[in-house]
């Protein structure tokens, strides 16, 4: 059986890396990282956040992430279920807060569907209460009144011709303006995130991925996109990103896994 963890020291120690300057760069804590290297996998918290750890560690050290993640399947697809019973052990920092956000939403939600029904039922009997309003008194009946008699006159008058009151001119119709692209095809795009809460994010771009961490509310990572930007997130409710300076739309609720793939030619789906 080999040693997975002896590896990823191995791995570190031949960058001369310490835990504590990857435990910065990824945002995940030294205990982790140490439980990690040591093949204590209980310890660390089960499905897609221990494949996150791996990964964002193989990067830090030169090792191909989707070959490292590959083998540590392989290794401890046994001690999964031990994992999953285990996770509340030592849930770093990140997947706290990630919880408690979650919770929030989950009582605000509850809140809504509560107070949104007995706001309608009160504008109900409101309005139900409220007198019908009059309407206005009729004017009074003329037709029975008698037209008083043209005066007589000696000579009768001829007709005077009513106007003529020229056609109007019809106003040339202008159409609407369609919606302008954000971006012409072929330009390259200017992609900026920045999560309003903590969020593991993934992001290729034009083939090549250059981070997979978790972001911290605050943090800024800009990038040019010639041909397309492939962004993996974990926590949709809590990703914010934009395009060329405009703000980018919703991709998800709340603990939302999602996957967004944006090119020149796609970027305007992607704005609010």
């Amino acid at each position: 059986m080999s040693d997975f963890g002896g590896k990823l020291r191995q791995a570190r120690e031949r960058r001369g890396i310490s835990l504590r300057q990857i435990a910065a760069s990824t945002k995940i804590s030294v205990a982790a990282l140490e439980a990690l290297e040591r093949n204590h996998i209980s310890r660390l918290p089960g499905g897609i956040f221990s494949r996150a750890f791996v990964r964002s560690y193989a990067l830090e050290v030169g090792l191909d992430p989707d070959e490292t993640v590959r083998e540590f399947l392989e290794r401890f697809q046994e001690d999964t279920p031990v994992v999953a019973a285990h996770a509340a052990v030592a849930v770093p920092e990140q997947e706290s807060q990630f919880e408690n956000q979650q919770r929030m939403a989950s009582v605000l939600l509850k809140l809504v569907l509560v107070s949104v029904p007995l706001i309608i039922v009160i504008l109900y009997f409101t309005l139900r209460s409220r007198p019908a309003p009059q309407p206005p008194p009729e004017p009074p009946d003329q037709s029975s009144a008698p037209e008083p008699a043209p005066p007589k006159s000696s000579q009768a008058l001829p007709p005077v011709p009513a106007p003529v009151t020229p056609p109007a001119r019809a106003r040339p119709t202008v159409p609407a303006p369609a919606r302008t692209v954000p971006v012409q095809a072929g330009q390259p795009l200017k992609l900026d995130l920045h999560p309003t809460g903590p969020c593991w994010i993934s992001l290729t771009v034009d083939g090549e991925r250059l981070f997979a961490r978790v972001m911290q509310p605050g943090e800024h990572e800009s990038r040019t996109v010639q041909r397309e930007a492939v962004i993996e997130i974990g926590d949709a409710g809590a990703f914010d990103f934009s395009i060329n300076g405009r703000p980018g739309r919703s991709l998800g609720a709340a603990g939302q896994v999602k996957t967004a793939k944006i090119t020149p030619t796609t970027a305007g789906t992607y704005l609010k």
